[in-house]
């Protein structure tokens, strides 16, 4: 596996193993970063951000070996992060209850001063909150992750060459 073809560049094809060690990478890396934001500095999570153009090339390169437009990655992004944030409202009460009348606190600032107001909490409450929501956020991540991958993993593969380039049956294999 070349991990810059599989990682940065969305042209071409790659089979379900590729995919799937790509993924695992890519996972990999994000629970780093989001231990090093709760851990080291909130500015961490900015390195996130180069994450989202390699999981647009994993998932890009695996579409095409399902004879599909990446174009379909924006829908499966989108619910990726629309699952994980789902997932992180339901686990937050369960793994981290401590962090409920933070949050409660947050949500009536921004009813009673709007958006600024509510912002400016979450900015002087920052690190607490980076802190408190750290387990359920890692959990939603690796859950979303996990859908992810079944997802990939099981579109079918284009048995012949497509406009994409030629069948991965023979170079995804071990």
């Amino acid at each position: 596996m070349d991990i810059s073809h599989v990682l940065l560049s969305p042209k071409g094809r790659i089979g379900p193993r590729d995919f799937l060690r790509g993924l695992i990478l890519l996972t990999g890396a994000g629970t780093v970063i989001q231990v090093l934001t709760v851990a080291a500095s909130i500015g961490a999570a900015l390195l996130q951000y180069p994450l989202l153009w390699a999981y647009f090339c994993v998932l890009a390169k695996r579409l095409h070996d399902a004879g599909q437009t990446a174009w379909f990655n924006l829908l499966i992004l989108f619910g990726f992060v629309v699952a994980s944030s789902i997932l992180n409202a339901v686990l937050l009460p369960v793994l981290s209850p401590q962090m409920m009348p933070l949050m409660t606190e947050i949500q009536e600032i921004g009813l009673k001063d709007g958006i600024g107001g509510m912002l400016k909490a979450q900015q002087d409450h920052a690190l607490q909150i980076a802190r408190g929501t750290a387990l359920p956020t890692l959990a939603s991540f690796l859950l979303a992750s996990a859908g992810l991958a079944l997802i990939g993993a099981r579109l079918p593969s284009d048995p012949d060459a497509n406009v994409h380039g030629p069948a991965t049956h023979r170079s995804d294999a071990s």
